[in-house]
């Protein structure tokens, strides 16, 4: 059971509030005009006591207690009109008391109703008289005298100004109410915005994370963590579609040396240069790794051995020639190339890689600054 007044829906406190002020008022006006016409007796009284000043709070509880309580306060607006038209009735029609009450049941209904709720509400009235018949018979007496009337015109007066100031506050607290969610949804937008370029920074973030921790921070090349994932699908999607794969293992020649007579830095120069000649021969499919020290890894898919001995000589060439400026000195340097393919040497990754190492020791054993592939040890070596 509701207990706490703003726990009670608008209309039902604003209906409570009127129709507790109205039908006070309407026992002061049948009160003055039964005085009028010398009404002594107990009863009349007491029924007019009952319907005018204990019945807006029985209303009031009904609509309280009920679990939709703005439909039951509704339907209260039409029992209202039901009494107003017993009592005018029994009342013999008392033509200011009648007028006004009606007006006043009238507007209410309107005012939530519509039409609808007029006629709904002018229904209830005539259903009122007649209940009122079998009880009392018809008895019509309009008059009133100029205190009961002039009451009834300033109590009326009063009761539409009144439904027509709680109508203006309640249109201005709900524009009120409107103008906040405006602003707050103007904020909420302002929010989702800003949450939205969080996101936008946070998924550039990770992206940079990402591709750090895939990246070699010297030379820029992929790093040996994500060849592992990458060497792995690409080998199931060549194995898959019957396609060959080539892998270049290449390594410096003497690049101890090279730290050792030009410093450290001269060296990561040096690997830096490699790295770039690596990334310019690599197609977009390729993926040029970073495979640990000066050891670098060319992955080629889809590429059969004699391409992909071409390639690796274009590269030994190519580094070969080049002239890395540090400083003052000018450093030459050269490279050795193992090659591997898929299937031919290997079927595995780990079986890939371990063949194109073998190759590049075979070029290293045999002299340096060469390229060779796998082939097992006792059969005849495949040089370019």
């Amino acid at each position: 059971m509701l207990t706490s007044a703003h726990r009670i829906p608008w209309l039902v406190r604003m209906h409570y509030r009127m129709r507790t002020i109205s039908f006070a008022l309407m026992f002061v006006a049948y009160g003055l005009h039964m005085v009028e016409q010398g009404q002594s007796q107990p009863m009349p009284w007491l029924l007019l006591g009952m319907a005018f000043l204990v019945y807006p709070h029985v209303q009031f509880l009904r609509a309280r207690k009920a679990s939709d309580p703005v439909a039951t306060e509704t339907r209260n607006l039409l029992v209202d009109s039901v009494l107003l038209g017993m009592t005018a009735a029994g009342m013999g029609f008392p033509a200011w008391i009648t007028f006004s009450g009606a007006m006043g049941t009238l507007s209410n209904n309107a005012a939530n109703r519509g039409w609808s709720g007029v006629i709904q509400a002018l229904l209830a009235l005539v259903l009122g008289m007649a209940l009122w018949l079998p009880i009392g018979g018809l008895r019509w007496a309009p008059g009133t005298d100029t205190l009961t009337s002039s009451f009834c015109m300033l109590g009326l007066g009063w009761y539409l100004l009144a439904m027509n100031n709680m109508g203006f506050e309640r249109n201005r607290q709900l524009s009120k109410m409107r103008q906040q969610l405006q602003e707050r949804e103007t904020q909420l937008l302002s929010a989702n915005k800003d949450l939205q370029c969080k996101l936008f920074e946070i998924d550039a973030l990770q992206t940079r994370l990402s591709e750090q921790a895939n990246r070699d921070p010297l030379t820029g090349l992929y790093n040996r963590r994500y060849l592992g994932n990458t060497l792995d699908r690409e080998l199931a999607r060549c194995q898959r579609d019957g396609l060959p794969l080539s892998i270049i293992l290449l390594d410096i020649d003497h690049f101890k040396k090279v730290n050792d007579s030009y410093g450290h830095p001269a060296g990561d120069q040096v690997l830096v240069h490699l790295g770039h000649l690596l990334m310019e021969a690599a197609r977009s499919s390729d993926v040029a790794c970073r495979y640990g020290g000066e050891e670098f890894l060319l992955l080629l898919p889809t590429m059969p051995l004699d391409a992909a001995m071409e390639r690796a000589e274009e590269l030994r060439v190519n580094f070969s020639k080049a002239v890395v400026t540090f400083g003052e000195h000018r450093i030459l340097a050269t490279i050795s190339l193992g090659v591997a393919v898929f299937p031919e040497h290997a079927r595995s990754a780990e079986d890939l890689i371990r063949s194109a190492d073998a190759a590049l020791y075979q070029a290293k054993n045999s002299g340096r600054n060469q390229v060779r592939a796998w082939v097992p040890s006792n059969s005849t070596q495949a040089t370019a």
